[in-house]
C-alpha cells in the first residue's frame, strides 16, 4: 500500500522533490519512476518510500530489462561480480575457507608505541585494549570534567590556536596539531589515553602525544570470532577505524590498492576511491587542493554566530566547512574540464551554457564555505594550489559519460540532497542561507549531468550504452556499500544547527540520494533510450 504524503519522512519528501524536479527537467514523466524502475536495489536496501532511513528492509531487486543491468542477479547486485571483481585489488583466494593472508598474521611483532600487533603483510591488529603510554606525557586538563569537550566549555577563544601541547591544558588530554590541510597554524584538540575516553570509538595510540579517538566496529581480536582479527581499515572520506577482517577480504592495506585506499564495504575490505561529496576525479580518485591561510576566497556577506559553541565545537565546524570548501573548489576544476570535454564532443550550446553557469556557482559555493570555516576557526582560510596533472586522459564519449555518472549524476545529486537536509535542520541564519543556495545550485548541476547523459546515450552505440549501464550499476553498488560502512553515531544537535550532519543521519541522506533519486532516474533514462533504439 502506498504511503500517504503526511506519513512520509522529511528526508523521503525531499528526495521525492529532487527526483520529480530532475525527471521534469529531462522531459520525463514522474510516472517513469514507477513500477519496476523505482524498486531497484543493490543489496539490502529498504522500501523506496523510506529509502535511506535504515540499512535493512526489503524492496525486491528490479527485474527490468537486462540491457540496463540495474537488477541483474540476486538483490540487484550486478551480474558481473559486484565489488570484489571490479576493485582492481589483488586476489587472495578468499572465500574458500583456507588460509588467507587477509585474515592471518605472519611474523607478528608487538609495537609498544601503537599497542598493535604488526604483521609482515602490513596488517596492524589489536590483540588487547591497552592504555596509551607516551614519551612526552600529555598535559593535565586543568579543571577538565572528563573526555570530549566537557572541560573546554568555558575556555577562552585563545585556546583555539596554539603553539604547543602546553597551550591546550583546558582540554582533556589536550594536544596541539594542524587539524586539516596545510593550514600554517595549529589548533587544540582533545585526545585520549584509553577506549573509555572515546565514547563509542577506540583510542589509537601514537607514543608522543595523547591518542586519537577513531571509529570502531571491534575493540580487540576477541570481538571478531575465529579466523578474524580486529585490524585498522582505511576511512571512508575521513579517518580510519578498527574493523574485523574477513576471509573474503580483497586487500590488506592501501598498499595493495591502485587507489591507495583499502576500505570495509559490507564487512569485506576492498580497494576503492570513494565519492566524497563533489569530486574532481583523476584516475578514479578524488583530488582537492590543500587549505592555506588566505583571505581572498571569502564571501564577506556571510557571518555566522558562533556564540555558545565551545572551542572544540568551533574547531569541528571550521574543519567541516573547510573540507566542504575544498570539495566546492575542486568542483570548479571539474566543470572547467567538463566544459572542454563538451566542446570536444560538439555538444549543444545549451549544455555549454549550463556548464558555464555551474562553474560560476561552484566559485560562489567555495567562497561561502571558506567564509564559514574562517568564521568558526577565527582565521582566514582558502584553497591552495590544485594539482590538475593527468586530468584529460579520457576523451572518448564513453569515458566522459562514465566520469559524469560519478561526478554529476551521483556526486551532484548527493550534494544537493545533503545540503537540502542540512538546511532544514540548521538554525543559524547565515548557515541556512549558504546551504539553501548550495542545495538549489547543486540540483541544477545534477540536471546538467543527467541531460548530458541522455544526449550521450542518444549518440552512443548499443555496445557503448551497455558499457555505460554496467558502469552505472557498479558505481551505485559501490556508493551504497560506502554509505553503509559509515560509523554509527548520532549527529550532535549543536553542530547540526551550524550545518554539520554526521553518522546515522548522513548515512540516511546518502542512501536516500542513491535509492530514491539517482537509481530510479538512471533506470528511467536507460529504459527510455532502450525504447528509442528498439
Amino acid at each position: 500500500m502506498a504511503r500517504t504524503q503526511s506519513s512520509r519522512t522529511p528526508l523521503s519528501r525531499q528526495a521525492g522533490v529532487l527526483r520529480t524536479s530532475l525527471l521534469l527537467s529531462l522531459g520525463l514523466s514522474p510516472l517513469a519512476c514507477g513500477g519496476t524502475a523505482i524498486t531497484a536495489s543493490s543489496g539490502d536496501g529498504g522500501s523506496t518510500a523510506q529509502a535511506g532511513t535504515g540499512d535493512a528492509g526489503g524492496a525486491p531487486a528490479r527485474g527490468g530489462s537486462p540491457t540496463t543491468e540495474f537488477g541483474a542477479g540476486s538483490g540487484g547486485v550486478p551480474s558481473y561480480g559486484g565489488l570484489p571483481s571490479v576493485s582492481g585489488a589483488p586476489s587472495y583466494g578468499g572465500g574458500s575457507g583456507g588460509t588467507n593472508p587477509a585474515t592471518i598474521c605472519a611474523n607478528p611483532v608487538f609495537n609498544s608505541v601503537t599497542k598493535l600487533v604488526e604483521c609482515s603483510s602490513g596488517r596492524e591488529h589489536r590483540a588487547e585494549s591497552l592504555a596509551c603510554t607516551f614519551t612526552v606525557p600529555p598535559p593535565s586538563a586543568a579543571g577538565a570534567g572528563g573526555a570530549g569537550d566537557a572541560g573546554a566549555a568555558g575556555a577562552a577563544d585563545a585556546l583555539i590556536d596554539c603553539d604547543s601541547d602546553a597551550d591546550c591544558t583546558a582540554l582533556p588530554n589536550g594536544y596541539c596539531e594542524t587539524p586539516y590541510g596545510n593550514v600554517p597554524y595549529r589548533r587544540c584538540q582533545s585526545g585520549c589515553i584509553r577506549d573509555s575516553d572515546c565514547g563509542s570509538g577506540a583510542c589509537a595510540c601514537n607514543g608522543t602525544n595523547p591518542g586519537r579517538c577513531i571509529g570502531a566496529g571491534c575493540w580487540t581480536d576477541a570481538d571478531c570470532g575465529p579466523n578474524s582479527l580486529c585490524a585498522l581499515a582505511d576511512g571512508v572520506c575521513g579517518p580510519g577505524s578498527f574493523q574485523c577482517t574477513s576471509p573474503n577480504d580483497q586487500c590488506v592495506t592501501g598498499a595493495d590498492c591502485p587507489s591507495g585506499t583499502c576500505m570495509v564495504f559490507n564487512g569485506i575490505r576492498t580497494c576503492n576511491g570513494p565519492v566524497c561529496g563533489r569530486p574532481f576525479l583523476i584516475a578514479e580518485s578524488p583530488r582537492m587542493a590543500p587549505v592555506e591561510a588566505r583571505a581572498d576566497w571569502l564571501d564577506a556577506t556571510l557571518a555566522p554566530n558562533p556564540s555558545g559553541l565551545t572551542p572544540v565545537q568551533r574547531a569541528q565546524l571550521a574543519a567541516h566547512w573547510a573540507r566542504l570548501g575544498q570539495m566546492e573548489h575542486a568542483s570548479i576544476a571539474a566543470f572547467a574540464r567538463f566544459n572542454l570535454q563538451l566542446l570536444s564532443l560538439g555538444a549543444p550550446s545549451a549544455l555549454i551554457e549550463a556548464c558555464n553557469r555551474a562553474l560560476a556557482d561552484e566559485t560562489a559555493h567555495t567562497r561561502l564555505c571558506f567564509a564559514l570555516a574562517s568564521a568558526y576557526g577565527g582565521a582566514a582560510l582558502g584553497p591552495a594550489r590544485l594539482d590538475v596533472e593527468h586530468c584529460f586522459e579520457g576523451t572518448s564519449l564513453t569515458a566522459i559519460a562514465k566520469l559524469v555518472l560519478r561526478e554529476g549524476c551521483l556526486g551532484e545529486t548527493v550534494a544537493s540532497l545533503e545540503a537540502l537536509a542540512a538546511a532544514e535542520i540548521a538554525t543559524d541564519p547565515a548557515v541556512k542561507q549558504a546551504l539553501t543556495r548550495i542545495a538549489k545550485d547543486e540540483l541544477s548541476h545534477a540536471e546538467l549531468a543527467f541531460a548530458f547523459l541522455r544526449w550521450a546515450l542518444s549518440l552512443a552505440s548499443a555496445e557503448a550504452r551497455h558499457e555505460i549501464a554496467r558502469e552505472a550499476a557498479r558505481q551505485l553498488a559501490d556508493f551504497e556499500s560506502n554509505a553503509r560502512s559509515r560509523e554509527r553515531e548520532r549527529t550532535d544537535e549543536r553542530l547540526a544547527a551550524h550545518g554539520l550532519i554526521a553518522g546515522d543521519a548522513l548515512r540516511a541522506i546518502h542512501l536516500a540520494a542513491v535509492r530514491d533519486v539517482t537509481r530510479p532516474l538512471l533506470a528511467a533514462l536507460f529504459d527510455a533510450e532502450t525504447s528509442n533504439n528498439a
